[in-house]
């Protein structure tokens, strides 16, 4: 029997005229029937800009929703004023989006094109490739474009203070796992492996334990694709991205890297960034020396030594890319030391390039979009910083990126970065040495890997 419409019901259950069990994040019954559960909380109310007359076909779908009752596409989340203060939601011209899409997501994609892509590349605009590539490709993957709106949903969460985006974040994700795995195998494989590298970096930005290996399932769909599939610039930029997140997770997994492309494509496709490809390709190769032989680990150090040392970096390069290629120089001296002896600070050396590494990142402002490149290096040389001075430096460039960006990795990163301090301080307090591995230390204590990107 139908029950009348409750007020604290789930959407669906309302619309339905059933009443709801309020389970969260999606109701019991919506489960049970396999239908689309779409929360609670309050309606988007959207408002026309002032001096932009309404158009008779708006007013008539409204009159036509106020005779029917609440459509099935509006969406529960919050209110208008609280996402937009006064004014209208301008939209980017960058947000190629099909027209059936509802507001709310309009908004949320709008949010991923104007602030997050920004954030997560080390390009601005209008060069952006995430801008370039991803906005574009949504229109054509229901998986992409549901995966950006559980980004965007995420990140508005915190900046909102709003749990109904966090709870309109997690329908989004899963809806975007549930129609990747109904079209992979049919979709163009540039757009599935743009969705999967975009749920690694949902799970990287916003702390995701999901348990997926991704990188696995991007490896899976390059494959298939084949070598014809990735010659343009989009397949370039998409294997760069893999690339990028394949290496720096053999870092915090403490494994080799699962692709074999040793760094052969430029950082988010963009030849500018050809001097800091060389040096991720070199932090590849260390990560690969991990569980070697003594006898090759020794020739694989010193080979490897060889190559940093012999690299084409002028010590006095300027501007935020050759700061930020000098840190990752100086942090992968670091992860060598660590892979090839298990040495770090107090040792000499790793000492000096720490505090080389740090005093180049401090060098890059906050609002630079290299910034979303520094996590590495910062977590490398802030791991074997002992001076008080040096550890606050890291704290307190910590604390700023994550006020310019408000990603919960960063907090998190920081957390584990004082953590391994912890440890690091016990140890030469017990036994006058430190052999610590702050990747194993995170492993060990908080089992998991460290958000290094």
């Amino acid at each position: 029997m139908a029950f009348s419409r409750t007020r604290t019901g789930c959407f669906t259950c309302r619309e339905d005229g059933y009443k709801c069990d309020e389970q969260k994040p999606f109701c019991g019954r919506c489960i049970r029937l396999k239908k689309t559960c779409k929360g609670y909380g309050v309606r988007l109310k959207w408002q026309a800009p002032q001096g932009v007359p309404r158009s008779k076909t708006v007013k008539n779908k409204r009159q036509q929703k106020s005779r029917s009752g609440n459509s099935a596409d509006e969406i529960n989340t919050m209110t208008l004023r609280k996402a937009s203060s006064d004014s209208a939601v301008i939209l980017s011209p960058s947000c190629l989006m099909p027209n059936d899409i509802n507001p709310m997501d309009r908004y949320l994609l709008n949010h991923w094109s104007t602030t997050l892509a920004t954030m997560v590349s080390m390009v601005s605009a209008p060069r952006n490739p995430f801008l370039v590539h991803l906005t574009p490709m949504m229109g054509h993957s229901t998986a992409l474009r549901s995966v950006l709106c559980s980004i965007a949903a995420c990140h508005l969460a915190i900046l909102r203070q709003d749990d109904s985006l966090h709870t309109l974040a997690t329908h989004h994700r899963l809806n975007a796992v549930s129609s990747l795995r109904q079209t992979i195998l049919s979709e163009s494989p540039e757009l599935s492996l743009a969705a999967v590298l975009m749920l690694q970096v949902s799970d990287r930005l916003f702390t995701i334990d999901s348990g997926v290996d991704h990188l696995s399932g991007a490896k899976a769909i390059i494959s298939r694709g084949g070598s014809n599939t990735w010659n343009g610039s989009q397949g370039s930029f998409l294997l760069s991205l893999c690339s990028y997140h394949d290496i720096l997770a053999s870092v915090s997994r403490g494994t080799s890297p699962v692709l074999d492309f040793h760094g052969e494509f430029p950082i988010e496709g963009m030849e500018s960034m050809k001097e800091l490809t060389s040096v991720l390709r070199i932090v590849g190769q260390i990560s690969r020396m991990r569980g070697q032989d003594q006898d090759d680990l020794e020739v694989q150090g010193y080979t490897v030594m060889e190559i940093l040392n012999a690299l084409d970096l002028s010590d006095d390069a300027t501007g935020d890319v050759g700061y930020t290629v000098q840190a990752y120089k100086h942090a992968a001296f670091i992860y060598l030391y660590r892979v090839w002896h298990n040495r770090g600070a107090p040792h000499l050396s790793a000492s000096e390039h720490a505090r080389s590494c740090l005093a180049y990142l401090s060098r890059v402002p906050v609002n630079s979009p290299l910034v979303s490149a520094q996590v590495w290096p910062l977590w490398t040389a802030g791991c074997e910083s002992i001076d008080s001075d040096q550890r606050q430096l890291v704290r307190d460039r910590i604390d700023a990126m994550y006020e310019a960006r408000h990603l919960p990795s960063l907090r998190r990163i920081k957390q584990d970065i004082e953590e391994v301090w912890k440890i690091k301080d016990e140890q030469r307090k017990l036994i006058g040495v430190d052999n610590v591995d702050c990747i194993k230390a995170i492993l060990r204590s908080r089992q998991r890997e460290a958000d290094l990107t």
